[in-house]
């Protein structure tokens, strides 16, 4: 059987990756701040007592760059060029007769979502949300798949709100499919092997199919399934897949909902789904992820980064790494300087590759991007204030900011002077990278 999420869960934990939960927890808050927890030791969860429901929850499933590196087989420095040279072709999805996902079938009055344990994350939350389901829909006109992930907000048992508007690609699809006064089917698979999630949380040309990317990262076609009651197909392994369509005209409140910023995206009119039918396994899991954990930017920040990494290299820069985490609104990248001022070159490219950005930090190749203390003890020894900033005015950035505090931008050579390196190495104590700690704790 193609690898899927519970197979990963299983190789995080045999990495000592994962942590289970067998205290029963409520999904409204408490998990969350459970999760929230354990998320500082970089491990995936899985909370097997979740209170008034039978299925287990599994979260933080990319919260940490070593879980990434685990989905690719490599080392977490090298997860961007992975994904980069893996993308590179794409491997279509196939198409076979059945899976996990169809061992259970429930159509009708019998599919009711009030089984599933949605989680309410935040205080101000209006309630609880599916927060890692990848929604599958297609172009009415051209008949080409999308595939992403958006917020839905319960209603009851039968009805989701669902966050979508142009210019997201599912937005500008049930744009089509209102037009012409149609309902917008879609499908939401929940619980899927992490390629799956990834790509769905990857910006490509409309058109371009996500699952062909899956097949890509995964090297090997994406198996694919049928619905039951809709014209589309979903990841043949998924866990839970809810089968329904978008109603056209119809705008209902949603929110607030805390979101990738950390604040509050406050009550919008959003559209309304209509839950037609419910697949799962015999004895399925839910996933969830919270909005701004790590789990969120990473699984936001890789595409990005690699579009990062791409425009940097494209500049002539020896680039070591790229990371956009904590936040995926600024981006530190080490290089091999050649030159005085190719830092402020790298941030321009950087600028120019990823229009969300609002900050580049440019540091050498000694500096680990992934520890933010190291990045900001760069900032703070080897940057020159006064000759090393790159400032951009009234420049494109992050689209939901009615304040307009994200529109200009900043780059920061935080190098050290070329050819001084005599003076600017770092201390090192030899013996300290291998030391095993546990060896002297006793």
């Amino acid at each position: 059987m193609q690898e899927d999420l519970r197979m990963f869960v299983d190789k995080l934990e045999r990495a000592d990756l994962l942590q289970r939960i067998t205290r029963e927890v409520d999904p409204r808050f408490e998990l969350s701040a459970v999760a929230r927890a354990v998320e500082r030791l970089g491990k995936a969860m899985v909370f097997s007592n979740v209170k008034g429901y039978r299925l287990p929850v599994v979260t933080n499933v990319f919260g940490s760059r070593t879980q990434l590196a685990m989905i690719f087989g490599t080392s977490p420095e090298d997860v961007v060029r992975e994904f980069m040279k893996r993308s590179e072709v794409r491997v279509d999805p196939v198409l076979v007769d059945t899976g996990p996902c169809k061992e259970v079938v429930k159509i009708g009055e019998e599919a009711d979502i009030d089984r599933l344990p949605l989680v309410t994350h935040c205080e101000k939350d209006a309630g609880p949300y599916v927060t890692a389901g990848i929604i599958v829909a297609k172009d009415p006109e051209t008949g080409r798949r999308n595939v992403s992930i958006n917020r839905m907000m319960y209603k009851n048992a039968h009805t989701l709100a669902c966050r979508m508007m142009p210019p997201q690609h599912l937005g500008l699809i049930q744009g089509k499919a209102e037009a012409q006064d149609r309902p917008l089917e879609i499908a939401v698979a929940i619980g899927n092997h992490p390629v799956e999630t990834l790509v769905a949380a990857t910006t490509l040309a409309y058109g371009d199919d996500e699952f062909a990317l899956a097949g890509a990262l995964r090297q090997h076609p994406l198996e694919l399934v049928k619905c039951e009651t809709v014209d589309l197909e979903v990841p043949a392994t998924s866990e839970i897949v809810l089968e329904g369509e978008i109603v056209p005209n119809v705008r209902e409140p949603e929110g607030p909902f805390g979101d990738l910023m950390q604040y509050y995206v406050p009550i919008m009119e959003n559209h309304v789904f209509r839950l037609k039918a419910i697949t799962h396994r015999k004895d399925p899991m839910w996933q969830t992820i919270q909005a701004s954990s790590l789990e969120d930017v990473h699984l936001l920040a890789l595409s990005r980064e690699a579009k990062v990494m791409r425009a940097v290299e494209q500049s002539g820069a020896k680039v070591r790494a790229v990371s956009l985490v904590p936040t995926i609104m600024s981006v530190v990248v080490s290089i091999q300087k050649q030159f005085e001022g190719e830092p402020k070159n790298v941030a321009a490219a950087a600028f120019g590759a990823y229009s969300w950005l609002k900050y580049c930090v440019v540091v050498d190749h000694d500096v680990d991007v992934f520890d933010i203390n190291d990045v900001w003890w760069a900032m703070a020894t080897r940057s020159d204030v006064g000759k090393g900033l790159l400032q951009m005015e009234n420049a494109l950035g992050f689209p939901r900011d009615e304040f307009h505090i994200h529109q200009s931008k900043l780059g920061i050579d935080a190098t050290a002077p070329l050819n001084q390196w005599h003076e600017f190495e770092r201390k090192r104590i030899p013996g300290h990278e291998a030391l095993n700690l546990q060896d002297y704790l006793g």
